[in-house]
């Protein structure tokens, strides 16, 4: 097998891939109150903030101790929200309030 047909048969599995995560989350419930933080691992259930000021460095260290991902390696992930095709930075802070509605992801 060529090199070039390697990389197109990566590349359409990736596509297919995020073709199936997008469909995954999108049958997801929407967000009623404050701050959700998904995981694309099935088993584990979303983080929820209802009240508080909180960093997007705060939760991602919550979502890291969530997943079991260790101090080394979790800064290479980081929140993104999917409504708004958003990667947030570790200093954005977030407000939440009971008018919050927020549903962020935890991805590499």
């Amino acid at each position: 097998m060529t090199a070039s047909f390697m990389m197109e048969l990566s590349r359409q599995l990736c596509m297919k891939m995020r073709k199936n995560k997008k469909t995954q989350f999108s049958s997801l419930p929407a967000s009623t109150l404050g701050l959700e933080i998904h995981f694309y691992i099935p088993e584990t259930r979303h983080l929820e903030y209802i009240k508080g000021s909180y960093t997007a460095e705060e939760l991602c260290v919550a979502a890291a101790k969530k997943c079991s991902i260790s101090p080394l390696c979790h800064n290479l992930f980081a929140l993104y929200n999917d409504a708004t095709d958003t990667w947030y930075s570790p200093s954005r802070e977030f407000n939440i309030t009971e008018d919050t509605g927020i549903k962020l992801h935890y991805r590499m």
